[in-house]
């Protein structure tokens, strides 16, 4: 499957993006305001690739994407991530997504989550999305609220991270 916006193309990633998901999943940004995924190599960024986003891709499940530029001249270059992530305790599919902090700050990550909220609504017929984020992560918030999002509660989601806001938006017609 994959996805396009005006400048983006979302895809499914595959083992040749190791590299990229290494560097993003290492980077202090994605460290602070999501976690250590603890991905030390290329062969740990191989296996998270496997069980993160394969694994989701065969069972037909909510799954991430690699977000790359839609632009030939730079090889469809990966930029970040984006998709929707089926977590225990929420009802509703996960809005989740991280970018190399060199294209965070230009559009691409609410380009990125406009078009899975689309596809939420129109294909999977899904009634809310919700998005986690940490109560300091002031650009996460910006980005939520400017696709609409609205802070429900705030929860502790992952213990070693302590308290998360919880955010929905409501995909139902009026």
């Amino acid at each position: 499957m994959e996805f396009r916006s005006e400048r983006l193309v979302l895809r499914q990633a595959t083992m040749n993006d190791a590299s990229f998901i290494h560097e993003l999943l290492n980077q202090d940004s994605f460290k602070d305001n999501i976690a250590d995924k603890q991905i030390n190599s290329l062969e740990d960024a191989k296996q998270y690739i496997a069980t993160a986003f394969i694994e989701p891709y065969k069972s037909n499940t909510f799954a991430p994407y690699v977000v790359c530029l839609r632009d030939e001249a730079r090889d469809f270059k990966a930029i970040g991530i984006c998709g929707l992530y089926k977590r225990p305790n929420l009802h509703f599919p996960d809005l989740g997504y991280a970018f190399l902090d060199e294209w965070s700050g230009q559009g691409f990550a609410s380009e990125a989550a406009q078009v899975m909220i689309n596809y939420t609504k129109d294909s999977l017929k899904q009634g809310y999305i919700c998005a986690l984020t940490s109560p300091k992560n002031q650009r996460s918030i910006s980005l939520l609220e400017k696709c609409g999002f609205k802070l429900a509660t705030q929860i502790i989601f992952n213990k070693d991270q302590g308290i998360s806001n919880l955010y929905q938006l409501c995909l139902l017609s009026e």
